[in-house]
């Protein structure tokens, strides 16, 4: 897993949002297919977008693997067990908008695929621990044409909550390959850098998964304090290995300090 799993009143809250509903307004929930490819195929064709489904040669191991909207339905049990399979991934958000299912998709597919320093990029709005940077980082315009008229987008965090993202309701027509500069694109790489590395100490048999909320927040302080001290990429690693296995034993402890006694014992031991 790489979030928390959800908390018990994910599901409860998205019931309470189907009833507050006025006007013109829906709930389409968006889902991030690349965690549990073929989750898809739990809904009937007429009741989901998949939003690769327009892209050029896509293949049926590519549509497994696509996002996809479909309108939020209350206590509906096939829902709420496709729901459930989402626990623990960051895959889920809920959209409220005056657009229908065909216009909300159209708008979205857009932005699958990305331009950015002359390459074509998967742009991973439907990974919740990518939304919130992507929000940041789009410009005023960008931001209207992805957003469109939604009036609210929700989306479970990596504590396993809902959280929201700001949205301004805008008339904006949907865009047509959106490209980003490279400020925004190095904004976007600099996000992931901690579930990067996250991976790299889960691949080295560290415990990252066990409480995965947790594990970013000691990643990122480490990371931080990497930066902050401007230690040499090649280093990183390391330092957050022994940062890791340090916390462990000292979990209160001070970032700067700890970073100090890592310098000071990584010296002794090049000196040996």
């Amino acid at each position: 897993m790489l979030i928390d799993a959800f908390h018990h009143n994910v599901f409860d809250e998205l019931d309470q949002r189907a009833a507050g509903l006025v006007g013109p307004d829906k709930l389409y929930l968006l889902i991030d297919g690349a965690f549990v490819p073929g989750l898809h195929k739990m809904l009937a064709a007429e009741r989901k977008s998949l939003l690769f489904a327009s892209l050029p040669a896509c293949s049926d191991e590519t549509v497994d693997a696509s996002p996809f909207l479909t309108p939020y339905v209350s206590c509906d049990k096939r829902m709420r067990s496709l729901l459930h399979r989402c626990s623990g991934w960051p895959m889920l958000s809920l959209i409220q908008t005056s657009e229908s299912l065909a216009q909300l998709s159209e708008r979205l597919s857009a932005w699958c695929v990305i331009e950015a320093d002359g390459q074509r990029f998967n742009f991973r709005f439907a990974d919740t621990r990518r939304l919130p940077a992507i929000i940041r980082t789009l410009e005023p315009a960008q931001r209207m044409q992805f957003l469109g008229p939604a009036v609210r987008w929700s989306y479970v965090n990596r504590n396993g909550c809902w959280n929201e993202v700001d949205v301004e309701g805008s008339t904006a027509q949907p865009t047509i390959n959106p490209v980003l500069n490279d400020g925004q694109f190095a904004a976007l790489i600099d996000d992931s850098r901690v579930d990067e590395l996250l991976v790299l100490l889960g691949d080295r048999g560290y415990e990252v998964g066990k409480h995965p909320s947790e594990s970013h927040a000691r990643v990122a302080v480490a990371l931080q304090t990497a930066l902050s001290a401007e230690l040499a990429d090649d280093s990183l690693l390391s330092w957050c290995i022994w940062f890791w296995r340090y916390t462990e034993k000292q979990p209160d402890c001070v970032a700067r300090t700890a970073f100090e006694t890592w310098q000071t014992t990584s010296l002794l031991e090049k000196q040996r």
